[in-house]
C-alpha cells in the first residue's frame, strides 16, 4: 500500500510540472542550466511566455524561446549579463515570405555584420519579435518588439537598445519616438527614416518611368502593367499561402529577366536603344544608372503594391499633378510622357495611416545613430535622410543625433542572378561594429561620437 501511494504522489508530482508549471521545472532539469538561469526561466514564465524553453548554450549562455501574446521570440542572454538588452528589428519581406513571421532560433544565427554579437559580448542580452506578417509589417513590429521590451524589463532589465535595417530603421524610429523614455540608445541601419509615402512614392516612379519607356519592348515586366497594384501574386494568404516561400523566387526571377536582360544589352550597345531607354528612366526616376537601383525597387512594389494598399487601406502615392522630364528628350517627348505616363491618386485616411505607422517627427530621447550606404538601390538615401535631419532640425534635437554616411558596397548577384550591382545595406562589419561600440559608449559616457 505505501508504494501504492508513493506511486500516486510521484505521478501527481509530474502531472503538476507538466501542467501548472512545466516550463519552469522542464527547463530546470536541462543540463547545465544554473540556478540563475532556472530562475530566469521561472521569471520569463511568470511574465507572460508560453511555449517556453530555455536552452544552455555552450557559452554558457541560456538562450529562451516562446510565444508572447501568440508571437513567437527569441532571447539570448549571456552568463555575464549586465542587465541590459539590445532588441533587433528585420527589415521588408515579400508579401508570403515566412522569415519575419517566426522569431529566429537564435539571433545571432543570421549576424555576419556583428550588430548583435558584438554587444552580446560585451555582456548584454539580445532578442527580438516575430511580426504579426510579412511584407508591410510596421505596425505589427513595434507592438510585438516593445511586448518583448516590456518583458525583458520583468525578467531585470534595466537599460534597453533598438536596432534595426531597412524597414527595420523605420520601426526603430517608430520604438523610440512613440517610447521615448523606454531606450537609451538606437541604431537605425539603410532605414526608412522618412516617411513611407516619399519612399514608396520613389519605388512607384522608377516603376511608371520603367514601365513608360519599355512600353512594347521585349523588356516589359510581365503581369499586370497598372502601378496601382502588384504586377505578379506570391499568394500570401488563401488556399495556395503554402507554396508562397517558392513562389516568390520564381516570381522574383521573371521580374529580374527583362530588367537584367536591359542592362545585358546596354552594355553591349553604349549609347544605344537600350542605353538610352535607362538613361530616361534614369532622369525621369531620379535613380541612378545600375541594375539594382532598377530591379529591386521593381520587384519590390511588382509584388507588393497590393499588400502596400491593403496594409494602408489603399493607395498613399499622389503623382496627379507631378512633372517628369529628361534631358534627353525633346520638348515634344516630354510633353508625351506627361501625358501619357500613368497617375494615381492618393487616398487621404491611407496617408494618415502611413504616417502613424510610421513617419519620424524627430522626438526622442535615445542616442541615434542612422548608419547608411552613400547609394542604396532600395531605401533611397536623398529621399530619406534629408527628412531625418529635417525633423531633427525642427524639433531641437541635434544632440541626440548622429549622422553616419558609408561608401556604397557591390552586390556580385542582383536578386540572385549572376549580374552585380549595388548593395542594399551594402556593410561590413569594420563600419557596423564601431556604430555598436559608438552607440554604446555615448549612453554610458555622454560624449557624443563623430
Amino acid at each position: 500500500m505505501k508504494k501504492i501511494i508513493l506511486l500516486v504522489v510521484a505521478l501527481l508530482l509530474l502531472v503538476f510540472a507538466l501542467g501548472v508549471g512545466g516550463s519552469w521545472y522542464i527547463s530546470r532539469s536541462v543540463p547545465g542550466l544554473d540556478d540563475a538561469q532556472a530562475a530566469l526561466v521561472g521569471a520569463a514564465q511568470k511574465a507572460g511566455a508560453t511555449s517556453l524553453t530555455g536552452t544552455h548554450t555552450d557559452d554558457g549562455g541560456l538562450r529562451l524561446n516562446g510565444m508572447l501574446e501568440g508571437r513567437s521570440f527569441s532571447l539570448l542572454i549571456p552568463w555575464h549579463w549586465n542587465k541590459q538588452v539590445v532588441l533587433w528589428a528585420n527589415g521588408y519581406s515579400a508579401p508570403g515570405a515566412r522569415n519575419n513571421l517566426t522569431a529566429a532560433a537564435d539571433p545571432l544565427d543570421h549576424d555576419t555584420l556583428g550588430v548583435l554579437k558584438t554587444p552580446y559580448a560585451r555582456g548584454f542580452a539580445v532578442g527580438e519579435s516575430a511580426y504579426d506578417k510579412s511584407g508591410m509589417a510596421v505596425e505589427s513590429a513595434i507592438e510585438n518588439t516593445y511586448r518583448l521590451k516590456q518583458f525583458t524589463d520583468k525578467l531585470g532589465s534595466t537599460r534597453a537598445y533598438m536596432f534595426g535595417g531597412s524597414m527595420g530603421g523605420n520601426i526603430t524610429m517608430g520604438m523610440i519616438e512613440k517610447y521615448p523614455h523606454d531606450f537609451a540608445g538606437a541604431i537605425a541601419a539603410c532605414g526608412v527614416v522618412g516617411d513611407w509615402p516619399h519612399e514608396i512614392g520613389w519605388l512607384i516612379d522608377i516603376r511608371a518611368a520603367y514601365n513608360y519607356f519599355t512600353r512594347g519592348t521585349t523588356y516589359e515586366l510581365p503581369g499586370d502593367k497598372s502601378i496601382a497594384h502588384s504586377a505578379l501574386a506570391t499568394f500570401p494568404s488563401g488556399p495556395l499561402s503554402s507554396i508562397a516561400p517558392v513562389s516568390i523566387i520564381v516570381q522574383i526571377t521573371r521580374l529580374r529577366g527583362p530588367v537584367l536582360a536591359l542592362f545585358a544589352a546596354a552594355k553591349t550597345n553604349p549609347g544605344g536603344v537600350e542605353d538610352r531607354i535607362i538613361d530616361n528612366i534614369v532622369a525621369v526616376a531620379g535613380t541612378v544608372k545600375d541594375p539594382a537601383a532598377f530591379a529591386v525597387p521593381l520587384a519590390t512594389v511588382a509584388l507588393g503594391q497590393d499588400d502596400l494598399n491593403a496594409t494602408f487601406g489603399g493607395m498613399i502615392y499622389d503623382n496627379t499633378h507631378k512633372t517628369y522630364s529628361s534631358p534627353h528628350l525633346s520638348e515634344a517627348e516630354n510633353a508625351a510622357l506627361n501625358r501619357d505616363i500613368e497617375r494615381v491618386h492618393a487616398d487621404p485616411a491611407a496617408v494618415a495611416k502611413a504616417n502613424e505607422w510610421y513617419k519620424p517627427t524627430g522626438k526622442f530621447e535615445a542616442k541615434l545613430i542612422s548608419i547608411y550606404n552613400a547609394v542604396d538601390p532600395l531605401v533611397s538615401t536623398d529621399v530619406n535622410e534629408p527628412q531625418l535631419r529635417d525633423a531633427i532640425a525642427q524639433a531641437g534635437n541635434a544632440d541626440n543625433f548622429v549622422d553616419r554616411p558609408v561608401p556604397q558596397k557591390e552586390d556580385p548577384h542582383v536578386l540572385g542572378s549572376g549580374m552585380a550591382g549595388l548593395a542594399h545595406c551594402g556593410f561590413t562589419p569594420e563600419q557596423i561594429v564601431p556604430a555598436v561600440n559608438d552607440v554604446i559608449e555615448w549612453v554610458e559616457t555622454g560624449k557624443k561620437p563623430e
